[in-house]
């Protein structure tokens, strides 16, 4: 019989739909982020841009990485509400990335225009029968 794994089985899943939504949804534009479940209240997930620091070769040679961290007290939801946080929280990423974040409002009207692009792309995919998502749970 084989032993659950949580850890690796939650975090895997989480990766792989970072993956999936990359490809499909950003055009393979958003970097790679470190996902982590932490408890925040009042908010179902968030983006923290440049959060970590890694060493590439040396001390002194160093990049960032940035965080997406989703609620674990929200994970009792439908696989399809936890993947529209991810997917909430990497379009932070791409605009951070790709586009113009503004210093004061957290949801802009570029950040809007991003959601609704994605909403439509999802929603003409599932019409074609192309949306397969990812499962979070066995």
């Amino acid at each position: 019989m084989t032993e659950m794994q949580p850890t690796r089985e939650t975090y895997t899943a989480l990766q792989d739909a970072f993956d999936y939504f990359n490809c499909e949804l950003f055009n393979d534009q958003l970097p790679q982020v470190l996902i982590v479940l932490h408890r925040k209240k009042n908010v179902k997930g968030y983006f923290w841009a440049d959060m970590w620091h890694k060493h590439i070769d040396s001390e002194s040679d160093t990049s960032t990485l940035s965080e997406i961290s989703l609620t674990p007290e929200t994970l009792d939801r439908s696989d399809k509400e936890i993947l529209s946080t991810l997917v909430h929280e990497m379009a932070h990423l791409w605009q951070h990335h790709c586009g113009k974040p503004s210093r004061n409002a957290y949801h802009n009207k570029e950040w809007a225009e991003m959601m609704e692009a994605e909403r439509d792309q999802r929603q003409a995919d599932a019409r074609c029968g192309l949306l397969v998502v990812p499962v979070l749970r066995s």
